[in-house]
């Protein structure tokens, strides 16, 4: 085996083992693990979202936001979008919610990503 089909296998390792103790309830535990995955996959859209639901999920919405954020910029799917929706409520921060969710009323209407 290689030394990069090693490093991809062990990243798949350390996802298994996220996703297992998130399964179990361990949040912050799963989001340490995943920590590293983030550090060697930066600008993955995937780890970028689940670092988001994993932050969400601890409480710590500012920091969800801006992984949810991150993943948004990288792909025009939903999910980091709910993300972002979810924690503007979680934060009590209404106004900025009402103009993500007008501007994604927009887009859909449109055809086109919402510019946030």
């Amino acid at each position: 085996m290689t030394a990069t089909q090693n490093q991809i296998e062990a990243q798949q390792d350390r996802w298994a083992e996220s996703r297992r103790v998130e399964e179990l309830g361990d949040f912050k535990k799963a989001m340490e693990i995943h920590r590293t995955i983030i550090s060697e996959e930066n600008a993955s859209y995937a780890a970028s979202l689940r670092a988001g639901w994993l932050y969400y999920k601890l409480g710590a919405y500012g920091k969800a936001l801006e992984f949810y954020e991150r993943a948004c910029a990288l792909s025009n799917d939903d999910w980091a979008l709910y993300g972002i929706m979810n924690c503007l409520a979680a934060l009590g921060d209404d106004d900025t919610l009402a103009v993500v969710s007008d501007a994604i009323s927009r887009a859909e209407h449109s055809g086109t990503k919402p510019h946030l």
